[in-house]
């Protein structure tokens, strides 16, 4: 039976329970409506894809993190450490740098005595303020003047003493080989001052005198500047973790003790500043002069 609806009144609108909208609405959805919903769908399909192919690679990369075994630690730059205060590290340097070295019998080849910049007189232990350092004027680069000064604030200082006198070794007779291992435990305890000493810029170590008193005393005077670049690095790959004797010291650590040792040797005198403190004045050793 065909209602006949009256003037004025709407016709009736019967809803479809699935699509929850009015019968007959999507009839009357304009051809570009259809279009814009199509176009909306493709922009979230592409969406939850991108996103889906992020949120995998995310998981990807994770797991792939996650499976590679952790990085090696970087190597300690020695297989033993001082502990304590700044003091007793250098104490514990001293002694165990200076038990390592030994003459061709096995006796101890010099103590090592630290403290900061000192010289003993007959008016007692005297504090040095200043280490000034005369240039080597043999190579005609430098002018005669040109001293370099260094405040010792910053500095310690190391005396290889042997047993005979005036702290010369006793036994065995002095060589170029006994010499370039002195030199190379002066080189052991600046390398080892600076890398765990706080706030030391320079050492000086004092290498025992002939005991014949053929030549004039001297001492191996290093900044941290001079080897940085072997603080950066393990201590075996400078000098080798057994000591030699004398002698026996292979030609690559020798060519290496000379290099950084030979041009920073020097002999040595004192003289008193103004205000009673002593100045360290050193002049380089110029070898076959």
């Amino acid at each position: 039976m065909t209602e006949t609806p009256t003037p004025g009144d709407e016709a009736p609108v019967f809803i479809d329970a699935e699509l929850a909208q009015p019968v007959g609405a999507s009839d009357r959805l304009s051809r570009g409506d259809r279009a814009r919903s199509a176009a909306y769908s493709s922009r979230f399909t592409i969406v939850y894809i991108t996103l889906a192919l992020v949120a995998g690679i995310g998981v990807g990369a994770f797991v792939v993190q996650m499976g590679r075994p952790d990085p090696a630690p970087p190597a300690r730059w020695s297989n033993w450490e001082p502990t304590g205060s700044e003091t007793a590290q250098a104490r514990q340097i001293a002694n165990r740098v200076a038990k390592s070295y030994r003459l061709e019998g096995g006796q101890q080849l010099a103590a090592a005595i630290v403290s900061p910049p000192r010289i003993t007189s007959g008016d007692g232990d005297v504090p040095v303020s200043t280490i000034a350092i005369r240039p080597d004027t043999s190579t005609g680069q430098n002018e005669e003047g040109e001293f370099d000064v260094i405040p010792t604030d910053k500095s310690l200082q190391f005396v290889l003493c042997g047993l005979g006198t005036g702290c010369s070794i006793a036994s065995g007779a002095p060589s170029e080989g006994r010499q370039a291992l002195l030199r190379r435990e002066a080189l052991e305890l600046a390398l080892y001052t600076f890398k765990y000493v706080d706030g030391i810029e320079s050492v000086s170590v004092f290498l025992p005198p002939r005991p014949d008193g053929e030549a004039a005393p001297t001492s191996v005077f290093l900044k941290r500047s001079d080897v940085s670049s072997m603080l950066r690095k393990p201590l075996y790959a400078t000098i080798a973790p057994k000591t030699p004797t004398v002698g026996t010291m292979p030609q690559r650590e020798i060519d290496l003790v000379d290099q950084l040792t030979l041009p920073r040797l020097y002999s040595f005198d004192v003289q008193r500043a103004q205000d009673g403190s002593a100045v360290l004045v050193y002049d380089p050793v110029v070898l076959g002069a």
